[in-house]
């Protein structure tokens, strides 16, 4: 099938209609909404309007509380804690990495824990937001490995951590700030539905068969009891485990998805904001000049790279598989009826 071409806002509209529907508060719509369609538009499909269809269905059997709302309190020792409400996480992220910018603001860094409630979207939107603001982060989280259990331990066959992803973000150039974000599975769960939904396979042996076997075939992770691979090995599943250290042993297992961790630092705190933009550059400059390996045009900046397809698909539409968008409309023409 081919790819259809949509505009921001269309798919906005549509996406914030469907969390309406599906008994969302209005402002936590209209935040999940607009993060669903910037990863379109970055094109981190994986973690876009396609997330629609799951979160409908988790609001339709109570894994959710599409209603849920965020709440910030205090521990007796002064940190931050911000409960979903057992929600989406999207609203909850939010809250707490502007209660992480405000704090670090005041006192050069912060601290701030995000627990109760399930999946987060696009991990880098959170690590975009604090660099706008020249706050660099460092995220991750996992838990509820008892309900996501994807990922094998290195050495192991069997299922046993979720994808539990880090960020780190940095304040950037005009060309967008640097931002890196990466599940510790040789592939996010979201690329092998995405790859699913499109007909596809990986393209690379990111899973394993449930006998142990590397395959890039979605069905042996989706259906058939397999498993997805840690990235690099020991250093994908060590982060991973880290990850899940953070989650469960630090903020506790009671929680329907996840548990996050996010850690900002003021960096006007170490160098004046002229010094560090020239500093910045001259490494981009730098590491851009080298050669491009066969196979690569130019040597890219994470982060910066997703920024410049967000403003051309502004510009031109954002692509999307005829099946994925076909599976939307019917979604949102069952709900918006009801």
């Amino acid at each position: 099938m081919a790819d259809v071409l949509l505009r921001e806002s269309e798919l906005t509209e549509m996406a914030h209609e469907v969390l309406l529907a599906i008994g969302c508060a209005p402002p936590s719509a209209a935040i999940i909404a607009e993060h669903l369609v910037e990863a379109d538009l970055r094109g981190v499909s994986s973690h876009g309007t396609m997330r629609l269809t799951q979160y409908a269905k988790q609001a339709q059997t109570g894994y959710l509380n599409p209603a849920g709302t965020p709440t910030a309190t205090q521990t007796a020792r002064g940190s931050t804690v911000v409960d979903g409400g057992g929600g989406y996480g999207h609203p909850a992220m939010m809250m707490g990495v502007r209660e992480a910018i405000e704090r670090a603001r005041g006192s050069n860094s912060s601290v701030v824990a995000v627990r109760n409630c399930g999946h987060t979207g696009r991990l880098g939107h959170y690590a975009e937001v604090a660099a706008g603001s020249d706050i660099a982060t460092i995220i991750a989280g996992g838990g509820r490995r008892d309900l996501w259990r994807q990922v094998a331990p290195h050495g192991g066959i069997d299922p046993k951590l979720a994808t539990n992803p880090w960020a780190f973000g940095f304040p950037g150039t005009d060309a967008g700030p640097i931002v890196v974000d990466f599940a510790t599975a040789a592939a996010a769960g979201g690329r092998v539905m995405a790859a699913k939904k499109r007909g596809e396979r990986l393209g690379s042996p990111d899973l394993l068969t449930a006998d142990g076997e590397p395959t890039d075939n979605p069905d042996a992770y989706l259906t058939d009891g397999g498993s997805i691979r840690p990235f690099a090995g020991p250093k994908g599943f060590g982060m991973g485990l880290i990850a899940e250290l953070f989650a469960s042993a630090m903020l506790g297992d009671d929680t329907p998805e996840s548990n996050w961790i996010i850690v900002a630092i003021d960096v006007s705190a170490f160098q004046n904001s002229e010094s560090r933009l020239h500093l910045v550059q001259a490494l981009i400059d730098d590491v851009t000049s080298s050669r491009p390996a066969p196979g690569f045009d130019r040597v890219e900046i994470p982060g910066q790279r997703s920024h410049a397809r967000m403003l051309e698909r502004r510009r031109a539409g954002i692509p999307m598989h005829e099946g994925v968008w076909r599976e939307l409309q019917e979604l949102h023409t069952r709900l918006t009826a009801e």
